[in-house]
C-alpha cells in the first residue's frame, strides 16, 4: 500500500473536528485500518448497511460492502467519529424489496443511520421505515428521487443526467436516431423515462422501444420492436442478469449497432458475464472515479482518487467499480453528518444537508434541503467497455 501523505496525529484535533481532518487527509491519499467496536457499545456509532449480496443486484452489492468497509476502517484508523469508533451492521436484502424491509426492521433501534439498499426498488420500500425512525437512508442506487427535506439520499448522478450525457455524446457523433429496450422494474422504468426526456431536449429521436420482464430468458421480439425504426444506436436500460439476456439477444440477432447501458452495469463482474457477446461499441455513463486520470482534476482530488484506488486494489486484489465508490462516499458523508450532529441520529439529516463542496471519489458533493444527491453533470463522463476494461471516451 502506498500512502502519499501521512495523517497528522489525532491528538492535534479536538473530537468535533477529527472527521473533517480525516476527509482532508483521505483527499491526500491516506489509508489505514482498525478493529471495530462490539455491537451495542455505547462508545461506538453504528451504520446499518443493507446491500444485495445475492440476487440480481449482487454484482453491485458485493463491491458496496467492500467499499463501505474500507471507508469505515480508514475513519477508525484516525480516531473514529467524535472520538468513537464507527461500526457496520450488515445485511443481505437478496435484491428483494420485501427482504430489504425485513432487514431494515431488524436494524431499527440499533443503528444511527442506514446506507443502502443497492437497488431502487428496495430503496423505495425502506424509506417509510427510515422516515418513521427519523434516520438517514443513504440509498446506493441513483434511481430514486428523494423528496426535499426527506430522510432519503440517492447516490451517484441522477438518471436523467446520465441519459442526457449519453444522448448528447451520441449526437456529437452524428447519431440522432436511437432504439430503447428496458426492464419493467423500478430501475428500468426510471431509465426509460429519463432517456425519453433526454431525447426531447437533445434533439435525438427514440424511433422504437420495448420493455421486458427482469426474469425474461429471451427478448428477441422486444429487440425487433426496438429496432424496427432503423435506429443508429440502441439503449439497453437494465442491469445484471436481465441486461445480459438483452446483450446475448443482440449478438444472436447479429445487430451491429453502438449500444449503451445504465451505470448499474459499471462492474467488472458484468463485463466478464457478457465477455462472449459484448457489442463492438458498448458505452456507459460514468462518474469521476472511472475517468479522473484523463481529466486532470485538482491535486487534492487526484490524490484522493489514487489513495482510494490503490488501497482498494491492495486489499481486495481488484480495481473498484461502481459499487465500491458509491458506498465508500456514502459512509464518509454519513459519518461526517453524524459528527456535525454530535451523534444525534435525528439531527443528522440537517447536518448532511448542510455539507458543501465535499470531495468524494464519485464526485464533489454539495447538498441542500431540495438536493439530496449533491453531484451533477460535471461529475459524469462516458466510458467504453473494451476487452473487459473501461476506457474514457468523452463528456
Amino acid at each position: 500500500m502506498t500512502v502519499a501523505v501521512q495523517f497528522s496525529s489525532p491528538r492535534e484535533s479536538p473530537p468535533r473536528r477529527r472527521l473533517g481532518a480525516l476527509i482532508a487527509a483521505i483527499a491526500l491519499g491516506a489509508a489505514g485500518c482498525s478493529a471495530s467496536a462490539a455491537s451495542g457499545d455505547s462508545g461506538a456509532y453504528t451504520l446499518g448497511l443493507i446491500t444485495s449480496q445475492t440476487g440480481t443486484g449482487s454484482q453491485l452489492g458485493v463491491g458496496e460492502l467492500q467499499g463501505a468497509q474500507l471507508a469505515v476502517d480508514q475513519i477508525n484508523a484516525r480516531g473514529g467519529v467524535n472520538g468513537k469508533q464507527l461500526k457496520l451492521r450488515t445485511a443481505d436484502d437478496q435484491s428483494n424489496p420485501a427482504q430489504a424491509v425485513l432487514q431494515t426492521r431488524k436494524m431499527l433501534g440499533g443503528v444511527d443511520a442506514l446506507v443502502g439498499p443497492s437497488l431502487s426498488g428496495p430503496c423505495q420500500a425502506v424509506i417509510p421505515l427510515a422516515t418513521s425512525a427519523q434516520l438517514i437512508d443513504y440509498c446506493l442506487s441513483p434511481g430514486v428521487k428523494p423528496k426535499p427535506g426527506s430522510y432519503q439520499w440517492s447516490a451517484s448522478a441522477p438518471t436523467d443526467t446520465l441519459a442526457d450525457r449519453l444522448l448528447a455524446y451520441w449526437k456529437g457523433q452524428g447519431l440522432t436516431r436511437v432504439g430503447l429496450i428496458y426492464t419493467t422494474d423500478a430501475s428500468g422504468l426510471d431509465g426509460a423515462h429519463a432517456v425519453q426526456q433526454a431525447a426531447a431536449h437533445t434533439g435525438v429521436s427514440v424511433v422504437g422501444q420495448a420493455s421486458y420482464s427482469p426474469s425474461a430468458v429471451s427478448v428477441t421480439s422486444q429487440l425487433q420492436a426496438a429496432t424496427a425504426g432503423k435506429p443508429q444506436a440502441l439503449v439497453v436500460w437494465s442491469s445484471g442478469a436481465a441486461a445480459g439476456v438483452a446483450f446475448k439477444g443482440i449478438d444472436q440477432m447479429g445487430l451491429k449497432l453502438p449500444v449503451a447501458t445504465t451505470d448499474g452495469n459499471l462492474t467488472y463482474a458484468f463485463l466478464r458475464r457478457i465477455a462472449d457477446y459484448t457489442p463492438d461499441t458498448l458505452l456507459i455513463p460514468a462518474t469521476r472515479d472511472f475517468w479522473w486520470q484523463q481529466q486532470n482534476p485538482s491535486t487534492a482530488v487526484q490524490q484522493l482518487e489514487r489513495g482510494y484506488h490503490d488501497e482498494f486494489r491492495a486489499r481486495y486484489g481488484a480495481d473498484p467499480d461502481f459499487g465500491p465508490g458509491v458506498a465508500y462516499d456514502g459512509v464518509l458523508l454519513v459519518a461526517q453528518a453524524l459528527e456535525k450532529a454530535h451523534g444525534d441520529a435525528t439531527q443528522a439529516r440537517d447536518a448532511l444537508e448542510s455539507l458543501r463542496g465535499v470531495s468524494g471519489v464519485v464526485g464533489t458533493y454539495t447538498f441542500a434541503r431540495n438536493d439530496h444527491r449533491g453531484i451533477d453533470a460535471e461529475d459524469v463522463g462516458i466510458v467504453r467497455a473494451v476487452n473487459g476494461r473501461l476506457t474514457f471516451v468523452g463528456r
